[in-house]
């Protein structure tokens, strides 16, 4: 029988912590950072947490393509609740200066027209679904006013304030265009720019290491 000589090699590896790579490696970290495939479901979760955060009676959702090409973008949709909405341009406290261009949007006095109106025609309306293949917003396509005057006009409502009716239908587009452009533009930076401190914070939580070109080290 063949006797079999084995031998033992081993390989000794520099490894380096993330703030003690070269600029290059780094640059090789962040990317390797931004490919997690988790970081999707994680930009789904914290924005779908805020809308819920701003409206908190609504069932709002969204839809999303951000790849730099034709027809991206983010658009919101879902049942929106008209009582968030008033929350959100009343109460500056409960939602900061997210809505700041929208608080004297609306009078006192035509809030509570659209309130007493929703007596009538409900008080959720829809934001519109990007059924096509893009994802651009459409919130812009908001449209229920007719809806309720039409509903306003079959219960023989007197005097009705079409030019208000219109007027919410509007801040409820704009608002959610202004929102939907926000979310977009944070979305680009969280998929394509890694923070520096956040990719130093991630990596010292999870003790991970890496090679001196930035590859990750598994032990």
């Amino acid at each position: 029988m063949e006797e079999i000589f084995m031998r033992t090699v081993t390989e000794t590896y520099n490894v380096y912590t993330y703030p003690e790579l070269s600029e290059e490696a780094k640059e090789k970290v962040n990317q390797w950072y931004l490919d997690d495939p988790c970081r999707n479901d994680e930009f789904s979760e914290i924005y779908t947490e805020d809308l819920h955060n701003l409206f908190p009676g609504s069932d709002l959702k969204m839809q999303y393509s951000l790849s730099y090409c034709q027809g991206d973008g983010l658009n919101i949709y879902g049942e929106l609740d008209l009582m968030d909405v008033f929350k959100a341009i009343r109460n500056k406290l409960y939602c900061g200066e997210t809505f700041k261009d929208f608080w004297d949007y609306m009078t006192e006095h035509e809030q509570k027209t659209i309130e007493a109106y929703m007596e009538v025609c409900g008080r959720t309306v829809t934001l519109p679904y990007n059924d096509g293949h893009y994802n651009y917003c459409v919130s812009d396509k908001t449209d229920f006013a007719e809806g309720w005057i039409y509903d306003l006009e079959y219960q023989q409502y007197k005097n009705i304030q079409v030019d208000t009716i219109r007027k919410m239908e509007k801040l409820v587009a704009d608002m959610f265009v202004m929102l939907s452009k926000q979310y977009e533009e944070y979305g680009y930076k969280y998929f394509y720019e890694a923070d520096e401190e956040e990719v130093t914070e991630t990596c010292e939580a999870n003790g991970w290491e890496f090679l001196e070109d930035g590859t990750f080290y598994a032990a």
